[in-house]
């Protein structure tokens, strides 16, 4: 600490203090906004209901972003868009051999991201027998149908690839993609 109560940082020989002043507030947790839609439609037997959902305005703590080892010595995803005299990203630094995550000051705040998103939810298609089919056959009603689960994601932040912010930065409990066919039989 010096003499004004900031705390000094030594750095590769480059001395500089970190104070209350150097605070910024990069977002929240909740969103600004939050939008659902669903809509369904019927035609001659056939129904299909979409259901989209968005989420826009937070920040979420994706925690993968700093699995990044700038020394290269631990494993990471190869879509980290690391600096390179050919590649000059601002997304990660530059690999170094002699340079833990521990040596890059704020280097946990890389796991801050914008988590604005857009998604369709679920997409169901089904198709309804006609009651005069259905009567020689003693049934009231026969319906097939199929579910598509989280179809689309569309993320703000491109750093969120093949992720689902709706997850709100967790790796532990993935949302899916799934379909589902199934029958509705009334007798």
């Amino acid at each position: 600490m010096d003499d004004n109560g900031n705390k000094i940082i030594y750095n590769a020989n480059n001395p500089y203090a970190i104070s209350d002043n150097d605070r910024q507030i990069i977002g929240h947790n909740s969103p600004d906004w939050s939008l659902g839609f669903q809509n369904s439609f019927s035609y001659a037997g056939f129904d299909l209901t979409v259901y989209a959902y968005m989420r826009f305005g937070q920040m979420i703590n994706y925690s993968f972003l700093t699995d990044y080892d700038p020394s290269g010595g631990d494993n990471f995803g190869s879509y980290f868009n690391y600096w390179t005299a050919s590649n000059p990203s601002n997304d990660f630094p530059a690999l170094n051999a002699s340079r833990q995550r521990q040596d890059y000051v704020g280097f946990g705040g890389l796991s801050y991201i914008d988590g604005s998103f857009f998604k369709i939810k679920n997409i169901t298609l089904g198709y309804t027998l006609p009651a005069s089919t259905l009567k020689k056959l003693h049934i009231d009603r026969l319906r097939f149908y199929a579910t598509v689960t989280n179809p689309v994601v569309i993320a703000k932040s491109h750093l969120i690839q093949d992720y689902d912010p709706e997850q709100n930065g967790s790796l532990d409990f993935p949302l899916t993609k799934q379909m589902v066919l199934g029958l509705n039989l009334s007798f």
